[in-house]
C-alpha cells in the first residue's frame, strides 16, 4: 500500500539526517550542531516507528479504514515539515539539501490527486521561501571551504534524488505490470466465460435436436422386439441397442438441465460434458450435487470403484500404495462434490482410451499435504494435446473433442485448485497433478493451526487425451 511505502521511505530520510549530523564536525568543525541534529533525527525516527507500529496493529486487527494521519497527503506533508525543521537548523535555503523538497513533490505528483499534488507543491515553495530568511545560519570561516561544501551538498542531493526517483519509478512500473497481468487474466476469464455460455447454448440446442431421432430409433427398436419375425439370435442385440438408446436419451436430458444458462455453466458443463468417453453424466459417482467433506483416501478408492463398476468390461489392473495415516478418520478432509468426481473420472476415461492396462495409485502425506500419484502404461498425451491444454483450448481427436478435460480444469480452478501434466520417468503415459484445497476436520481443529486448515492437496492422476 502507498502509506506503507511512504513509511519505509521515511527511514531513508532519517538515515540521511543522521549521516549528515555525524559528518557535521568533520565539515564544519566542533559545535553543538551534531548533538542537536542527532536528537532531531532520533525524534523523527521515533515518530515514524510509532506510525509504522500503529499501521501494523490496525492491519492485524482487520481495520480497513485508515486514519487521516496515515494517508499519503499527511505522510508527505510530514516529510516536508521534517526536512523543513532540519534545514532550519542547518542554514535554511543556503543549505544545498533543500533541493530534497523536489523528490517529495515528485512522489506527491505520482501518488496524490491533482489537487493534493498542487497543494503539496505550493507548501514546498512556501516553506522554501520561509527558510530563505528564517533559519539558523551556518558559520564557515573559510570562504573557499564553504564553496566546496556547497558543491558537495549539491552532489549528494543529486545522488539521493537519482536513487529515490529510480526506486519509485521501478516500484510503479512493477505495479503497472502487475495490473496489466491482472487485466490480461480478467480478459482471458471473460473470453472463457463467453465460450462456456456459447457451449452451453449449443449443448442445449444439440440435445433438443437429437431428441427426435433418438425417440424414433427407440420406437423402431420396440417394433423390432415386437416383431415375431425377428430371429432370436438378434433379439439380444436389439435389446442392447435399445438400452444404449435409452442411455443416450438420459444423457441428453441431463445435459439439457445442466446447460441451463441460469445455472453455474462452468460446473454444470464440466459434469454434463465430462463424457468425452461417452458415458452418461449421471453414471458418475454422484449426481445430486452434494459436496460433503471426506477423507481423501476412502474418497479416492470409492471414486475408482464407481468408475470400475461403470466399465465392467475394461481390463485395467489397479495397484494401490496408500499411507495408513490418510485413512479415515483423517485430520484433513476434501470437499468432494460431483463435479470434481466427474472431472477425475474423465481423466481415468481418457487413460483407458489411450490404451492403459495398468494404473498405479500412490498416496502419501508429506508435511501436512496429501500427495497422490496415479501412473499408467498408456500411450501418453500427444504434444498437440499438451499445447492445446496449455492454451486452454479443446483438442480434436478421434475419440473426443477434449471438451471434458478443459471443462474439468475450469471447474477445478474455480474451486481454488489447478491441473497440470508431466511425463513419467518411464517415458510412457502421462501424469497429471491436481491441486485442491483441504479443510480441517472438527476433531482436529483444536490441534491444527489455521494455516494447516487451508493447506493444499496435490493429486497426480495419470490421464491421456487423444
Amino acid at each position: 500500500m502507498v502509506h506503507e511505502s511512504l513509511l519505509q521511505l521515511r527511514w531513508l530520510s532519517v538515515a540521511a539526517m543522521a549521516l549528515a549530523a555525524v559528518a557535521s564536525p568533520f565539515l564544519l568543525g566542533p559545535s553543538w550542531l551534531m548533538a542537536a541534529l542527532l536528537s532531531y533525527a532520533g525524534a523523527v525516527g521515533l515518530l515514524n516507528l510509532s506510525l509504522a507500529q500503529l499501521a501494523r496493529l490496525r492491519t492485524q486487527r482487520g481495520q480497513a479504514d485508515r486514519p487521516w494521519f496515515l494517508s499519503p497527503p499527511a505522510q508527505l506533508g510530514l516529510d516536508l515539515l521534517a526536512w523543513g525543521g532540519y534545514l532550519f537548523l542547518t542554514g535554511g535555503a543556503t543549505n544545498p539539501l533543500i533541493s530534497l523538497f523536489l523528490p517529495l513533490v515528485a512522489i506527491g505528483a505520482l501518488v496524490l490527486s491533482p489537487r493534493q499534488a498542487w497543494m503539496l507543491a505550493a507548501a514546498a515553495v512556501l516553506l522554501y521561501s520561509v527558510l530563505w530568511s528564517v533559519h539558523v545560519p551556518l558559520h564557515v570561516a573559510d570562504f573557499e571551504r564553504a564553496g566546496t561544501l556547497h558543491l558537495l551538498g549539491m552532489w549528494l542531493v543529486f545522488a539521493l534524488s537519482a536513487v529515490l526517483v529510480v526506486g519509485v519509478i521501478l516500484h510503479l512500473s512493477d505495479g503497472i505490470r502487475r495490473r496489466d497481468r491482472a487485466l490480461a487474466d480478467a480478459r482471458e476469464q471473460a473470453i472463457r466465460d463467453d465460450w462456456l455460455i456459447a457451449l452451453g447454448s449449443q449443448a442445449a440446442s444439440a440435445a433438443h435436436a437429437l431428441g427426435t431421432p433418438l425417440a424414433s430409433l427407440n420406437i423402431l427398436a420396440d417394433d423390432l422386439l415386437d416383431d415375431a419375425r425377428l430371429a432370436p439370435a438378434l433379439a439380444a442385440d436389439v435389446q442392447a441397442m435399445k438400452t444404449e438408446l435409452q442411455r443416450c436419451r438420459e444423457t441428453l436430458r441431463d445435459l439439457t438441465a445442466r446447460a441451463d444458462p441460469t445455472d453455474n455453466l462452468g460446473d454444470n458443463l464440466s459434469a454434463g460434458l465430462g463424457a468425452d468417453s461417452g458415458a452418461a453424466p449421471d453414471a458418475g459417482p454422484r449426481a445430486d450435487g452434494a459436496a460433503p467433506d471426506r477423507p481423501p483416501a476412502p474418497w479416492l478408492r470409492s471414486l475408482v470403484l464407481d468408475w470400475r463398476n461403470r466399465y465392467p468390461g475394461k481390463a485395467v489392473a489397479f495397484e494401490w500404495a496408500i499411507d495408513p495415516a490418510l485413512e479415515s478418520p483423517a485430520p484433513l478432509l476434501l470437499r468432494a462434490d460431483s463435479v470434481l468426481e466427474r472431472a477425475l473420472a474423465n481423466l481415468l476415461d481418457n487413460a483407458v482410451r489411450a490404451g492403459a492396462s495398468r494404473i498405479r495409485i500412490t498416496a502419501v502425506r508429506q508435511n501436512g499435504m496429501l500427495a497422490v500419484q496415479i501412473a499408467d502404461n498408456g500411450s501418453g498425451m500427444s504434444p498437440a494435446a499438451l499445447r492445446a491444454f496449455a492454451r486452454r483450448r479443446p483438442q480434436d481427436s478421434a475419440a473426443g473433442l477434449g471438451v471434458g478435460l478443459l471443462l474439468g480444469r475450469i471447474a477445478i480452478e474455480r474451486r481454488g485448485g489447478s491441473l497440470t501434466f508431466a511425463r513419467p520417468d518411464s517415458g510412457t503415459g502421462t501424469v497429471a497433478r491436481l491441486r485442491l484445497p483441504l479443510s480441517e476436520s472438527d476433531s482436529a481443529s483444536g490441534s491444527l493451526s489455521e494455516a494447516a486448515s487451508r493447506s493444499t492437496t496435490t493429486l497426480a492422476v495419470a490421464t491421456h487425451e487423444r
